[in-house]
C-alpha cells in the first residue's frame, strides 16, 4: 500500500524514506511529510534501527560531498577521510540527530540473539543480510508494517510494506 495508507500503529522505517525526506525529493516530499506529521502527532510510532541510521548517514554524506566537491565522493573519502568527515560530517550528523529527536521516533539496536533469525530470514525470504536483519528486528519487536521503497520486503510473509515510489510487483 502507499505510504499515505498506513492507518495506525508501529511502523519500521527504512533508510530510503528518510533519505528522500532529508534530500527533499520534490516529487514525493508531501507524502513523506504527511507520514512524518502523523508520527509526530502520535498517530504512528516510527521505529528506526541503528542500521538505518548508519546507512542514512553514509548516503547523505556521499550526496553532500558530491554536491559540494563536484566529483566522485568515494575519491574524496579515499584521499582524506578525516578531512572529509570534518568538512562534511557535522551537517549530516545534525540533520540525522534532529530527525531522530522528533516525538514518537524510537531508535532500536541489534542484539547478538538476532544472528540466528537473521540467517534464517536470509534463506527463507531470499533477502540480503541487512534486509534480513531489518526483518529480524521487526519480528522481535512484533512490528508488521514497514515504510520502505524496497520491494524485497514484499517476499516476507507477515509484513505489510508501505511504499512511496515502488509499488509491489503483482
Amino acid at each position: 500500500m502507499k505510504l499515505a495508507e498506513i492507518v495506525q500503529g508501529n511502523v519500521y522505517v527504512d533508510t530510503n524514506v528518510l533519505y528522500m525526506y532529508l534530500r527533499a525529493d520534490p516529487l514525493h516530499l508531501a507524502d513523506i511529510e504527511h507520514f512524518l506529521i502523523r508520527v509526530v502527532r502520535g498517530e504512528l510510532t516510527a521505529y528506526v534501527s541503528l542500521l538505518v541510521v548508519d546507512e542514512l548517514f553514509y548516503r547523505l554524506l556521499l550526496a553532500l560531498i558530491k554536491e559540494r566537491a563536484g566529483h566522485n565522493p568515494l575519491n574524496v573519502l579515499r584521499e582524506d577521510l578525516p578531512g572529509a568527515i570534518a568538512d562534511y560530517g557535522p551537517p549530516v550528523a545534525q540533520a540525522v540527530q534532529k530527525l531522530l529527536t522528533l516525538p514518537h521516533f524510537a531508535l532500536v539496536g541489534t542484539d547478538p540473539r538476532d544472528l540466528t533469525p537473521m540467517l534464517n530470514n536470509i534463506t527463507r525470504f531470499g533477502l540480503l543480510p541487512r534486509d534480513a536483519l531489518h526483518v529480524t528486528l521487526m519480528q522481535r519487536l512484533q512490528i508488521t508494517q514497514i515504510a520502505s521503497d524496497d520491494a524485497d520486503f514484499d517476499r516476507v510473509t507477515g509484513i505489510e510494506r508501505y511504499w512511496i515510489v515502488n509499488p509491489p510487483i503483482a
